[in-house]
């Protein structure tokens, strides 16, 4: 069977990211995505077989987006027997006809189209919101237009699941996110809290900077590249001294800092699933999270992390002052990591495949 996966840009070390090349490599299929920066995304990529349509625009949010859904959209695979896509553009490849079946996985709606569109809009300066929002509306019409000609949807969480019938009135299955779980480690803990993700205003890394602002004795390391460079320049500007970003690391580096940290630490609005917390888990410790979304899902409140209740903050403070007094077992938080492993991510996947080549 000849499939190609299909995936917005390989130019990040995100998990959407890793997540094509375990489908190429299971599936033994050819990558089509438009931007590849080899030495900015995972080093295995290279022995896959990737088509480039490089976008011209990047990185300028807005226009990078708009030229990425015209270049899937034009893209013909029709030699092939299966398409698998994923991401937020890579969808439209289905809206040629001879390019199907299409089975795609839904990692998050295009948030900044639904649930966060009132967020976002209320940080841009006035003169940007009028633009945003006939952006948005345009964008919205495409995106809308792309899911309904997907034979089929499986997604990450029920979150998501929710989130793609609310939006797009389809249903999907779920199944869940892949973790390696046998690349992670647990070492005894030392003096310092870990937070990974893409630095941006949704993700509220501001509300884990004033928690640690507040307790001077504890430190904090963020690791992740920026999406959003005014907002990251304001967050580093305003951290205090045990704050410190690392930036983007590699794989080694982050799986070290998760072997050693005391936990991971997250914040963002109403996650859809998050890896995070897993792969805190598959390195045995736990994760301290915002009680929203996905990491209700992904965390075992008290025993493989902490679920955090409004106001954050105070509550933060609060559960990270008495740390030392709750007891995670390493081995059940691996265990629970377990549930998520990779090769039961690629089997639910063929499995979907199997039924959509019906």
């Amino acid at each position: 069977m000849k499939t190609a996966v299909v995936y917005d840009f390989l130019i990040t070390k995100g998990g959407m990211d890793r997540a094509a090349a375990i489908l190429a490599r299971e599936f033994k299929a050819d990558i089509w995505t438009t931007s590849y920066a080899p030495e900015d995304t995972y080093p295995e990529l290279k022995k896959l077989k990737i088509f480039q349509h490089p976008l011209t625009f990047l990185p300028r949010q807005g226009l990078m987006q708009i030229e990425a859904v015209f270049k899937f959209r034009r893209m013909d695979l029709s030699d092939y027997d299966l398409i698998l896509s994923s991401g937020d553009w890579g969808k439209h490849v289905g809206m040629r006809s001879g390019n199907h079946p299409q089975l795609h996985f839904e990692n998050t709606v295009v948030r900044p189209f639904y649930d966060l569109y009132p967020f976002i809009k209320s940080r841009l300066p006035t003169h940007r919101r009028q633009l945003f929002k006939l952006w948005v509306w345009w964008m919205r019409g495409l995106d809308k237009q792309a899911v309904q000609k997907i034979d089929k949807i499986i997604c990450n969480s029920e979150v998501t699941k929710g989130r793609i019938k609310r939006y797009y009135g389809r249903d999907a299955e779920v199944v869940w996110v892949p973790v390696n779980v046998k690349r992670f480690k647990h070492r005894k803990p030392e003096n310092f809290y870990l937070s990974v993700q893409r630095i941006a205003p949704p993700k509220r890394v501001e509300l884990q900077i004033e928690t640690f602002r507040r307790l001077p004795s504890e430190k904090l390391v963020i690791a992740g590249p920026y999406d959003d460079r005014i907002y990251f320049e304001e967050l580093r500007k305003n951290a205090p001294r045990n704050v410190e970003f690392v930036g983007t690391i590699s794989d080694e580096e982050i799986v070290d800092l998760y072997s050693r940290c005391k936990a991971a630490v997250q914040t963002s609005i109403d996650e859809d699933f998050g890896q995070v917390p897993l792969e805190a888990m598959a390195s045995g410790k736990p994760c301290i999270a915002v009680n929203e979304g996905g990491f209700r899902i992904s965390i075992t409140h008290g025993k493989t992390g902490l679920l955090v209740d409004p106001p954050y903050v105070e509550n933060l403070i609060k559960v990270i002052k008495n740390f030392g007094r709750y007891e995670f077992d390493p081995v059940a938080c691996r265990k629970r990591a377990e549930m998520f492993a990779e090769e039961k991510w690629v089997e639910k996947i063929k499995s979907a495949a199997r039924e959509v080549l019906r």
